[in-house]
């Protein structure tokens, strides 16, 4: 099924290059398949188009997260808290402080279990 609706958002992308609605949806498709790469192009399209999609921001983040780029993800999700405050998305925002809290959390551990496996142990 998802492929089906990757070649009508694709299809449609044709008469409509600049339509994020179509950008998003097909973002939502390749997300669906884990076809990261595609799914992050199409979030960058998105937020080129409407660099106030605050959603947009959240997925990209996710996407990238999930295709093992957690700098660029922070960076994202850092922007769009930006964002969101600035267009008073205040539930956006909440959600990517928490996603961003979550993997911050997630590096700290794992830096402190790499610095406590670091040590000879006698």
């Amino acid at each position: 099924m998802s492929q089906s609706r990757i070649d009508a958002f694709t299809n449609m992308l044709k008469d409509q290059p600049d339509n994020e609605m179509i950008w998003y949806g097909l973002a939502n498709e390749f997300t669906k398949l884990e076809k990261w790469a595609e799914a992050i192009n199409a979030f960058r399209n998105v937020i080129r188009i409407k660099p106030d999609y605050t959603a947009a921001y959240q997925m990209l983040g996710s996407a990238l997260t999930s295709a093992g780029n957690r700098e660029e993800a922070r960076q994202v999700w850092t922007e769009g808290i930006e964002v969101a405050g600035r267009t008073g998305a205040w539930k956006a925002r909440q959600h990517m402080e928490g996603l961003l809290g979550q993997m911050l959390g997630q590096m700290l551990a794992g830096a402190e279990s790499e610095v406590e496996t670091g040590f000879c142990k006698e």
